[in-house]
């Protein structure tokens, strides 16, 4: 996929999370997440969007038998995945987008 490719992928990515995060938190239910962090795969939830950025509030976890604590980091859309528990609403999103922009230039 070119640049023009992965920046249309990135755009309908934004606006599906964007979809899924405002109709979580009409219902007060968080959107998850997965991520690098300080060399560990994490889990964490969206607190808020800020130009383009996610605030993910990462869980305390076990790293190298150590316990790491609570920890917040804003983070674009290419540093984390959507968790398993989200993704298929989050695909869902990104095919309906798909098929709204189909042949329209971003």
């Amino acid at each position: 996929m070119g640049e023009s490719g992965q920046n249309r992928m990135d755009i309908l990515h934004y606006f599906a999370l964007d979809q899924l995060f405002r109709e979580r938190r009409k219902v007060r239910q968080k959107v998850y997440v997965v991520a690098d962090l300080m060399g560990a795969r994490r889990e964490g939830k969206i607190l808020r969007e800020r130009d383009g950025r996610w605030l993910v509030e990462f869980f305390p976890a076990e790293v190298d038998g150590v316990m790491v604590q609570t920890a917040r980091r804003y983070l674009s859309l290419r540093e984390f995945e959507i968790h398993p528990v989200d993704q298929q609403k989050f695909q869902e999103y990104i095919q309906t987008l798909q098929e709204l922009y189909t042949g329209v230039d971003l």
